[in-house]
């Protein structure tokens, strides 16, 4: 380790950790670092403490929660076994829309209460409210699940990225000070890009030379697939990782075989952030079970090793907005062997859920569905659930399933065809289809964007 690299993580980066108020940060790594090492038995006994603290937080300060336990006829008191779990509700994605107010604590400090939104690369969009202690948090396990991948804080880095939130560059002059000598990530905005931006980027990772590559899954494919059609070497980091998207195994290789390097898969969701990712033994993706509960459930009863079930999530940190037995949209089965890295942290092995297709512009370039979802769709909760689907270059349906019938306001289809124009293009024809529901594929998964057009696809 260079001697710049030890003073940037172990002067600068606590002093500014510090000064923005998220000194908590080290004692969360300190924590999930011993945890993770723990025997399996005791890490689903702190699982489950932490699991009937929140159900009885949840069940005493907010409102929602109360009726729902209420009518279902089941009280905290009930849940003493997993089993038990069944007896409660799901939370499903509409009522976090329809009832946000009501799912947050009332009297929680306003200051303290960081308002976020989903991608909706589900094609849900759902707004959720988080405190800044479980922000710190999340940040630790992003932190703790990055370093396996050989990534560690204050490393250079590189991402292939477009959700709009994470793309802005900063203004403030602090914050360009952190960006450049603490958060040292080069970015390639994946929500609209052609071959020559892939090519340009690769040559600029070759002069940045990052440790790690972050990026949505077919972005990673795409751009190898450009790499490769050109017979251009691409940079080789130490480690590539997967997100926001699944990773098929063919995909997997394909990135592996261009960058030649390791691909880490990782599985988390905007409402929980990392519930999952693999380790570098690749045996299946180790659970953040410090601060999310996860079920499997098939038919409503819990999945059995080998099964493929609904994921659902409890998140047990969040204190002023907790999801409690959250539906997230995916399917996955157990992996139930021990990982050969000795973490007793539980493992999911298979996953199966968001696809998303490249769509053609106008002038035809790529525009990634998965960013999409964050650019345009995310900001019009009313939407409910929609599924943009692709013929032909320069047209494009919007296929709404609203809700309940309930006619959507003409400033929210004005609002997707302002944004289409901005990132598939003024010339991109843009037309509606209103359907009763959007269904998912036979193995489960929701597409979200279906392109006959794109030279890369992806859904089914």
């Amino acid at each position: 380790m260079s001697l710049y690299k030890v003073f940037l993580q172990n002067v600068l980066f606590p002093i500014d950790a510090y000064l923005s108020g998220k000194g908590k940060l080290f004692q969360y790594r300190r924590e999930f670092e011993a945890t993770q090492y723990l025997p399996p038995d005791e890490i689903r006994r702190l699982n489950w403490q932490r699991l009937q603290a929140i159900l009885y937080h949840a069940y005493a300060k907010i409102p929602f929660y109360r009726k729902s336990f209420d009518a279902a006829g089941v009280t905290p008191d009930d849940v003493q076994a997993e089993s038990d779990l069944l007896r409660l509700p799901i939370l499903e994605k509409y009522q976090v829309q329809d009832h946000l107010d009501e799912l947050v604590v009332p009297d929680w400090p306003k200051h303290d209460l960081m308002i976020d939104q989903t991608g909706g690369s589900t094609g849900t969009p759902v707004r959720y409210y988080r405190s800044m202690d479980r922000n710190i948090s999340r940040e630790a396990a992003t932190w703790r699940h990055n370093h396996w991948a050989g990534w560690d804080i204050c490393d250079k880095a590189a991402a292939l990225w477009g959700a709009r939130r994470d793309m802005e560059q900063p203004t403030r002059l602090l914050s360009r000070f952190r960006s450049f000598f603490l958060d040292r990530t080069i970015l390639l905005n994946t929500a609209v890009f052609n071959e020559s931006d892939a090519l340009a980027f690769n040559e600029r990772l070759k002069t940045y030379r990052p440790k790690c590559i972050l990026g949505y899954a077919n972005a990673l494919v795409v751009f190898a697939f450009i790499l490769k059609e050109r017979n251009v070497t691409a940079y080789t980091p130490f480690s590539i990782i997967s997100s926001a998207e699944m990773l098929s195994p063919e995909n997997r290789k394909i990135i592996e075989d261009v960058f030649g390097c390791k691909v880490y898969n990782r599985y988390g969701s905007r409402e929980t952030s990392i519930i999952a990712s693999e380790c570098d033994r690749h045996e299946g993706m180790h659970l953040m079970a410090e601060g999310l509960h996860v079920e499997l459930l098939v038919n409503g009863r819990h999945a059995q090793p080998g099964e493929m079930g609904e994921v659902v999530v409890t998140d047990l940190l969040n204190l002023p907005m907790p999801l409690v037995r959250y539906r997230i949209g995916d399917t996955a089965r157990w992996y139930d062997k021990p990982c050969s890295c000795g973490r007793g942290l539980p493992m999911l092995a298979e996953l199966t859920g968001r696809v998303t297709d490249f769509l053609v512009t106008d002038n035809g370039s790529l525009c990634s569905g998965a960013s999409l979802t964050a650019l345009v769709v995310a900001w019009r909760p009313t939407l409910k659930q929609i599924q943009i689907y692709q013929e032909r270059q320069g047209e494009v349906v919007f296929r709404i399933a609203s809700g309940q019938g309930n006619p959507l306001p003409d400033d929210d289809l004005d609002f997707v065809r302002e944004k289409s124009a901005i990132y598939l293009g003024k010339g991109t024809k843009v037309e509606f289809e209103f359907v009763d529901e959007i269904p998912k594929t036979a193995s489960g998964k929701s597409l979200f964007s279906i392109s006959k057009a794109a030279p890369y696809q992806f859904a089914e």
